[in-house]
């Protein structure tokens, strides 16, 4: 099974964000946790064509009226 380099390397940077501790405190765990979904939302913006973030743009601007 060929796995392409792209898709392994989240894996092994989150492996390297998320040490597992036993014991801790939730503010610990907390940090761990935003520290790993921050990484990931910075990899999904960066594969972001300017188009699409143009249009993400132009919908939060626009005025709703509800």
């Amino acid at each position: 099974m060929n796995v392409k380099k792209s898709q392994k390397q989240p894996e092994d940077m989150i492996k390297k964000l998320a040490h597992f501790e036993w014991g801790g405190t939730t503010p610990q765990w907390e940090e761990t946790a935003d520290q790993i979904v921050n990484h990931l939302q910075e990899q999904l913006e960066s594969e972001e064509s300017t188009e699409e973030k143009q249009k993400k743009i132009e919908y939060g601007t626009q005025r709703q009226y509800w």
